[in-house]
């Protein structure tokens, strides 16, 4: 009860913003409901926020999760001050901290921060390429693809044989960024072992052409069709 009351509080009356929103938005006993109704308030009083967010962000001995809900505001503030203090936090020692800034930094939407992003598909974690991804299919920068098609394949990519999971961001990404350069790597990952990656492929496929030969056609019959395409196309 106490708790509910409190977030209540907090959601409900326009206090000014500063560390104890900063709490409350990175709580894990409140709903996401009462931690976004925080988190938006923030971004949106984010003049006024923006010297402490900064500071909080780059304390490595402060708590974790209020670091990356702060990371996460002056992502989407969109700030120019923001940006710098981002690129900063990708170097970071915790793999959680350099995933936030780089999903910070496709928020913030600078295409200026593409090249780091994409040399974070090279990250030791996983989760930081992954969101690495993410972020480059929002800023939508045509010259990432070819990170991105490397990151694909490259044979940092599986863990003993086996596809991972980040494999699928990187095709989400080529499809969102919409440049046919990507359409020879896509082609090349209908033949992938993944079977999910192959779906992405289709998926992105169609997202950059706008069709596809789905209509009336088995799974294998539509990935075929795409091959004859691509044959016609000379990819």
């Amino acid at each position: 009860m106490f708790v509910h009351l409190a977030s209540l509080l907090a959601v409900g009356v326009a206090l000014a913003s500063g560390p104890m929103d900063l709490t409350t938005a990175a709580d894990p006993e409140l709903t996401e409901d009462e931690r976004m109704a925080v988190f938006h308030a923030m971004v949106a009083d984010y003049p006024r926020n923006l010297p402490w967010l900064e500071k909080i962000s780059a304390d490595d001995a402060h708590n974790a999760r209020e670091r990356w809900v702060a990371i996460r505001v002056l992502g989407q503030t969109g700030h120019p001050t923001a940006r710098p203090v981002l690129l900063e936090l990708c170097d970071d020692p915790m793999p959680a901290i350099r995933a936030a800034a780089a999903a910070a930094l496709g928020d913030h939407g600078d295409k200026a921060s593409a090249p780091r992003l994409a040399e974070l598909l090279t990250d030791p974690a996983i989760i930081v390429r992954a969101a690495a991804a993410d972020a480059l299919g929002q800023l939508k920068d045509p010259n990432t693809v070819t990170a991105l098609e490397l990151a694909l394949f490259s044979s940092e990519s599986y863990y003993r044989g086996q596809s991972m999971w980040a494999r699928r961001h990187y095709v989400a990404a080529m499809g969102d960024i919409g440049s046919k350069k990507a359409l020879p790597a896509l082609v090349r990952g209908l033949e992938d072992t993944d079977q999910l990656v192959v779906d992405a492929c289709l998926g992105s496929l169609r997202q950059i052409l706008g069709y596809d030969f789905a209509e009336g056609r088995t799974r294998a019959e539509h990935i075929e069709a795409w091959r004859r395409w691509a044959a016609n196309e000379r990819l």
